[in-house]
C-alpha cells in the first residue's frame, strides 16, 4: 500500500530519472521487471535511493502513472487546439509506446487496487476533457453528425488501441482500410460546414 506523500519533495533530478527508468523498464520488459534493483541499476544508484524517494514500489508505480496521466492530459490539450484537432487526437491515441504503457498499468492494476483506481481516475479525467473538447469541435456538425462526442471519444480510443495491440502481435489485416476510414471520417468532421 502506498504511503502518505513524504516522498516527492526531494531532489527532482534524481526523482525524475527514477520515474523515467521505471517507465522505460515497464515498456521494454513489462511491469514485473520494474523492480527496485533494476530501476536503481538503470539510473546508476543504490537500491536504497529508490526507497528514499519512493518508500514502496507501489509509490513509484503510482508516481509514474500520475506523471504519465498529467503528460497525456497536457498533450491532449495541445492536440485539441491544433488546426486538425481530431487527427492530432487520433495520432496521440495510436502512439504505440503510450498504449503499451497503459497496457502494463492495466496488468499491474489487476493485482493492485490502488493502481487500478488511479488508472481509472486518470482515464476518466482524460475522457471527460476529450468529450468536452469534442463537443465544442463538433458543434458545427450537429445536423449531419449522428454520433455524440462521447461515442466518438470511445471509438477513437478503442479502434486506436486495438490497432496498436494487434500490430504488436503481427496482425495487420484490415488495418490500412480502417485507418483510411478513420482519416476520412475525421477529415469530414474537421471541415467547416458552409
Amino acid at each position: 500500500m502506498a504511503t502518505p506523500n513524504r516522498a516527492g519533495k526531494r531532489d527532482t533530478g534524481t526523482r525524475e530519472k527514477l520515474l523515467d527508468a521505471c517507465a522505460e523498464i515497464m515498456l521494454d520488459e513489462g511491469y514485473a521487471a520494474a523492480t527496485s534493483r533494476r530501476v536503481a541499476e538503470k539510473v546508476g544508484v543504490q537500491r536504497a535511493v529508490v526507497y528514499y524517494y519512493f518508500p514502496t514500489m507501489d509509490d513509484l508505480y503510482l508516481a509514474v502513472l500520475k506523471r504519465g496521466t498529467q503528460t497525456s492530459l497536457d498533450v491532449q490539450r495541445r492536440a485539441l487546439t491544433t488546426e486538425r484537432p481530431l487527427h492530432a487526437l487520433w495520432d496521440m491515441t495510436v502512439d504505440p509506446r503510450g498504449v503499451q504503457l497503459i497496457m502494463e498499468f492495466m496488468a499491474l492494476g489487476n493485482h493492485r487496487k490502488e493502481i487500478r483506481a488511479e488508472l481509472a481516475a486518470g482515464a476518466q479525467a482524460f475522457r471527460e476533457a476529450q468529450v468536452a473538447a469534442l463537443t465544442y469541435i463538433l458543434r458545427d456538425h450537429q445536423a449531419d453528425q449522428p454520433l455524440p462526442a462521447e461515442v466518438i471519444s470511445v471509438l477513437i480510443a478503442a479502434i486506436g488501441r486495438l490497432l496498436v495491440i494487434e500490430t504488436g502481435l503481427g496482425i495487420t489485416t484490415g488495418h490500412q482500410q480502417t485507418i483510411d476510414l478513420v482519416h476520412q471520417y475525421l477529415g469530414r468532421l474537421e471541415t467547416p460546414l458552409r
